[in-house]
């Protein structure tokens, strides 16, 4: 049997699927990883005592806005990834964007502030914890979006991966920010992302082979 015979063979067996079929998926599969991370910070981490009077001011949205950015750059890249001979090039480059942005402002936000704030403003309190509490708690929404993604025919394993594991970090990241106070710039540019790096590389080698054909 020919190549294309065997693939039109396959293909007849298929379920229909709607144009948006993938993202209705993922989307599905993010409510209980969502509620998972947030039983996790409720649960061991602990919500920060002043989240009342801190979503009243700009800082903590603006930490919200980085992550779910990034977040919704995951989503869309994995949506792209799940699809055979779609282009992931626009979700990369605004991915790219939103890291050079942060970094921008991080750098900013330290050259322009007195010497002797610099480094509590990068290491704040919690440098040592934030990185790994992130990974954690990734690790918490990582399952229900592999499961989800595994339904679809990534070619790209490893990208696919790390589109899932960015996007379980950017989840968790967000919710993270209901427990954690810091606020500056570098932190959030350092820290944040060294945790969303990080389960972003795991998911990255656990792509090799949960999406393995």
């Amino acid at each position: 049997m020919k190549t294309e015979d065997l693939i039109d063979a396959l293909a007849v067996d298929l379920p229909p699927s709607g144009s948006r079929q993938i993202e209705r998926t993922i989307l599905l599969w993010l409510i209980p990883a969502a509620l998972a991370v947030l039983a996790g910070v409720g649960l061991w981490l602990g919500f920060r005592s002043d989240l009342a009077s801190a979503m009243i001011g700009p800082s903590f949205w603006a930490k919200a806005a980085y992550t779910t950015g990034l977040t919704v750059t995951a989503f869309w890249l994995l949506a792209r990834l799940g699809r055979p001979g779609a282009s992931a090039k626009a979700p990369l480059m605004v991915l790219a964007a939103l890291l050079a942005a942060v970094a921008a402002l991080a750098i900013y936000e330290l050259v322009t502030m007195p010497m002797p704030e610099r480094m509590p403003a990068l290491m704040g309190d919690s440098a040592r914890t934030c990185a790994p509490a992130i990974l954690l708690l990734s690790a918490l929404a990582a399952p229900f979006v592999f499961w989800a993604a595994r339904a679809f025919a990534p070619t790209r394993p490893a990208l696919a991966g790390a589109a899932a594991g960015l996007l379980t970090a950017g989840l968790a990241t967000t919710l993270y920010g209901l427990h954690c106070p810091e606020h500056t710039a570098p932190f959030v540019a350092v820290w944040y992302s060294l945790g969303m790096g990080l389960a972003t590389a795991l998911g990255a080698i656990a792509g090799r082979f949960v999406f393995r054909w």
